[in-house]
């Protein structure tokens, strides 16, 4: 499920990387081509790094965008209470940031290129478009191991858990066509990142009651931010405090 980061409707906004399709239900690249958009999965932006990755996405797709508007738009993206964010950040800060990546106006990071690009335009079920890009990208050949580098680092940055069928399930093919990838130093690797997403979505889900719960000056508790997320380590509620604080 995407959800998008704006009302492109209501401000013409550029919500995805454009492609010229000329009547084509797809395009085809066979190296892979840069792909951008503005929408987010069902897990919320949990930093402000991920909040000025986004702008550097908005900026990229929108170069002529009005600016005080695009601080706008920032500015309620960054406030909890819209639902997009696990904490709320200050004016000042996100004000500034827009105005840097506007500056800058660089070419943003790109963890995995796209080979097939679909029509927007043209209605092609989920069935189908998987049949076009099995066709066109064979789940028979085995898939290269920097392009498995890549979907593990994606997910990681998304903080999804890895295994071996969410790999597969990305690269488009079978689980059985990726498991060689899965060595004892990747498996190890793996499992090692696994532990950093799940403590940082622990993190996150801290940090969200935490702006929850002192929302309007009141001061924090443990004991009541313990109960309200149910977990049990202190080491973990520590470093959601530290992580809200260093933030302020």
């Amino acid at each position: 499920m995407l959800i998008p980061l704006f009302d492109y409707n209501k401000h013409r906004i550029i919500m995805e990387s454009y492609f010229r399709f000329d009547g084509k239900d797809y395009l085809f690249f066979p190296k892979g081509v840069n792909y951008y958009r503005l929408y987010r999965t069902t897990r919320k932006i949990n930093s402000f790094k991920e909040l000025q990755y986004i702008a550097e996405k908005f900026i990229y797709l929108n170069p002529d965008f009005d600016i005080p508007l695009m601080i706008k738009l920032f500015l309620d993206l960054s406030d909890r209470s819209n639902g997009h964010i696990i904490r709320t950040y200050g004016q000042t800060r996100v004000e500034n940031m827009v105005l840097v990546v506007s500056e800058q106006n660089k070419v943003p990071y790109c963890a995995r290129k796209r080979k097939v690009i679909f029509n927007p335009s043209k209605r092609i079920d989920r069935k189908e478009k998987m049949k076009i890009v099995g066709n066109l990208i064979s789940s028979k050949q085995r898939p290269a191991k920097q392009y498995l580098d890549n979907i593990v680092q994606e997910l990681w940055q998304d903080n999804i858990k890895i295994t071996i069928s969410k790999v597969a399930e990305v690269a488009r093919t079978s689980r059985y066509m990726v498991k060689w990838y899965f060595d004892e130093r990747v498996t190890q690797k793996i499992k090692d990142l696994n532990e950093i997403i799940k403590e940082t979505n622990l993190i996150s889900k801290a940090i969200e009651a935490i702006d929850e719960l002192t929302e309007g000056g009141n001061r924090l508790k443990m004991r009541q931010l313990k109960q309200i997320t149910s977990i049990r380590d202190y080491s973990i509620l520590k470093k959601a405090v530290k992580k809200y604080e260093d933030a302020i």
